[in-house]
């Protein structure tokens, strides 16, 4: 079957947003805990399914001391969710990608009570706007033949 081909309906691929917390407390955005706890939960708040646990590191205050905090993501059925925390700036960097919709002010009200930043910027997205969804079958049989 040729890629261009397929005979689904178009229509809107994803929901991307991005926040930008500012202000947040250090102790809570240094923790380990508190970040593997926000990238598992925000799952369920939005709704989606995860494909594995999340996986979340340190960055060395020492070797990296303007970049230290920790980094997480948890992949998703519907795409990805990733936090990036500077501790010494009181700073996360949420992305949150998903091709389910779901809910803005559940997933904004979860994370200001996880991480209580004095104010959050906010980016919405649509991506994949010239997407076309192939058909269950379509899909069946491109892997299939992919696979060969």
């Amino acid at each position: 079957m040729e890629k261009n081909k397929i005979k689904g309906p178009r229509k809107i691929f994803g929901y991307h947003m991005t926040m930008d917390c500012y202000g947040c407390d250090r102790k809570t955005i240094d923790s380990i805990e508190i970040c593997y706890k926000y990238l598992d939960e925000i799952t369920r708040v939005m709704k989606v399914h995860q494909q594995s646990p999340p996986f979340v590191v340190y960055t060395d205050p020492v070797k990296y001391p303007d970049k230290a905090g920790i980094s997480g993501w948890v992949p998703i059925v519907e795409s990805g969710v990733s936090i990036h925390t500077l501790t010494p700036a009181a700073f996360i960097s949420i992305d949150i990608y998903s091709c389910k919709k779901y809910s803005v002010e559940k997933v904004r009200e979860f994370t200001r009570d996880i991480f209580k930043p004095e104010e959050i910027e906010e980016k919405h997205f649509l991506r994949g706007e010239k997407y076309v969804h192939p058909t269950k079958e379509e899909s069946i049989k491109i892997m299939k033949d992919w696979k060969k």
